[in-house]
């Protein structure tokens, strides 16, 4: 069975432990699976998705074996993003797939929707320190590289461009100088403690040539 993790306040572990829990009391959503409303709640696929209950010592996280096929996937990025706008629901909808079919690192945030009452015996306390590692820090770590990682096979001189960009914003807001010359393509950044960093200024019209 797969394993997912829930954040449980410390006080009602134990009896989550003991008696397991309701979907029924404890759903949180409504989703539409296959074209079916289905009650859940939201668990994650890895605990520190949620760094700020992963070091909270008011919740305590729970590892969840859940039934096959009454676990999904979806990206809870797309969720909030469009939280208000039921309109767009449909795009959320969209991401939702079974756990055993979701691949890591194709969602920002991705959330487990548990649609199955969690009986006895089925949630145990995580041990953050004995218990098998996750291989990667967070779910919004590993997307983000991925990304970077597509666009640096596509485009040779992607992380300069990312460096270029980065600088020139930051000294359009600040007090960074800034050294360029246009015939030969160089730019030369300096903060107010005297470092410097020297890139080369992008050709837009290569990357759109990439396109």
């Amino acid at each position: 069975m797969p394993e997912v993790y829930y954040y449980a306040k410390s006080e009602n572990v134990s009896n989550i432990i003991d008696c397991g829990f309701k979907l029924s009391t404890f759903h949180n959503k409504e989703v539409v699976i296959d074209g079916e409303k289905k009650l859940c709640f939201s668990g994650l696929i890895n605990p520190k998705d949620d760094l700020e209950l992963y070091k909270s010592s008011s919740f305590r996280c729970l590892k969840i074996q859940v039934k096959s096929g009454k676990c999904f996937v979806a990206d809870r990025f797309i969720y909030e993003a469009i939280l208000g706008k039921s309109k767009d629901m449909e795009l959320y909808y969209k991401t939702i797939v079974p756990i055993e079919q979701y691949r890591f690192g194709s969602y920002r945030l991705p959330e487990c929707l548990i649609t199955t009452t969690i009986l006895a015996g089925e949630a145990s306390i995580l041990d953050k320190r004995m218990d098998s590692p996750v291989i990667y820090s967070n779910s919004e770590e590993l997307y983000i590289n991925n990304i970077l990682q597509e666009l640096r096979e596509q485009y040779t001189d992607m992380d300069n461009s990312l460096l270029y960009y980065f600088l020139d914003k930051i000294a359009y807001f600040t007090k960074f100088d800034r050294i360029e010359n246009i015939n030969t393509g160089t730019s030369v950044f300096k903060n107010q403690l005297g470092r410097t960093y020297c890139v080369k200024k992008p050709d837009i019209n290569m990357f759109c040539k990439q396109v």
